[in-house]
């Protein structure tokens, strides 16, 4: 059986958003098998039948001139499709590629266009249309099996909210003391409320009150723990877009990163935004306030 080939570097977030094109590749080539090449972690929350590292070892020639040996040549059958996500500003990748593959090869600066206008994932989705393939799928889906649930089923009481004080940018991050103040009123509501720690928050120190941090063992298992919550809260980050790609309604804080571009798109995703860009500028009670309406409405839902 042939393969279709994607090549989809970055964070977290950014293959999430993703996820509509290769969606939207597997309708199209539903003869072919999936293989997607860049971070393991992450490219795991897509079923492929096939995952590279994008560290090994046999792509180092691709990013490089010269020849190409036998076992990089191998990887790629001639025929089969390649749609790569790259910054290639030199173009060595794509002309490294169109050595060994003969067959359909797209190429797209993952990057939003200098006047963007459009989300992010409309971006994403428009080399495909070079091959006439249909995007009106334009949300993201995560779909879960029943041992991606494992880790939430080690929870005594499920948490109903998810807060993440964590993204790839300090920038980007309300202040830390301000989620814990969010999570102490949401407990003092009888809300089962948990901070979300992964690799990011460990790193910069991030400390989470006694008793209410949780550290999924994978992202599969972070996507079924947030597909068994109520509400996601969080930065402009990768957990909040895995919430609403699970179905989990979230509130998305954002200060210098643009909504209209970067928000999680899901069917039930609100957003918070400073107008100074400055995400510390948005009060503590405008956040308290919209999540304890938002569960409100939902219990009595």
């Amino acid at each position: 059986m042939s393969n279709i080939t994607v090549i989809r570097g970055g964070a977290i977030g950014d293959f999430v958003l993703t996820l509509p094109a290769i969606d939207a590749l597997r309708r199209a080539f539903p003869e072919r098998r999936l293989r997607l090449i860049g971070r393991p972690s992450i490219l795991a929350l897509a079923r492929a039948e096939s995952i590279i590292d994008h560290d090994d070892p046999r792509l180092l020639p691709l990013h490089r001139e010269g020849p190409i040996p036998t076992i990089t040549r191998q990887l790629f059958a001639p025929s089969d499709p390649v749609l790569a996500y790259a910054v290639d500003p030199e173009k060595r990748l794509e002309l490294q590629l169109r050595k060994i593959v003969t067959g359909p090869i797209l190429f797209c600066d993952p990057r939003p266009p200098a006047k963007p206008q459009h989300h992010i994932i409309d971006h994403l989705l428009t080399p495909l249309r070079h091959w006439d393939l249909s995007t009106s799928q334009g949300k993201p889906r995560i779909a879960l099996d029943p041992e991606d649930h494992s880790y939430a089923e080690t929870f005594e009481s499920a948490p109903q909210v998810i807060i993440h004080p964590g993204s790839g940018s300090p920038d980007k991050c309300w202040p830390e003391s301000n989620f814990h103040t969010l999570a102490k009123t949401l407990k003092e509501r009888n809300w089962n409320a948990v901070i979300l720690s992964g690799p990011v928050e460990i790193e910069r120190g991030f400390a989470p009150d006694p008793g209410i941090e949780v550290r999924p063992p994978s992202l599969r298992a972070l996507a079924g723990l947030l597909a068994n919550a109520q509400l996601f809260i969080g930065n402009d980050s990768g957990p909040g877009h895995i919430a609403a790609a699970v179905g989990t309604p979230t509130i998305s804080l954002f200060g210098p990163t643009d909504p209209r571009i970067w928000a999680p798109r899901g069917s039930n995703s609100q957003v918070l935004k400073t107008q100074t860009k400055h995400i510390a500028d948005i009060s503590i009670s405008t956040v308290i306030d919209t999540t304890l309406q938002f569960l409100e409405r939902n219990r009595d839902g």
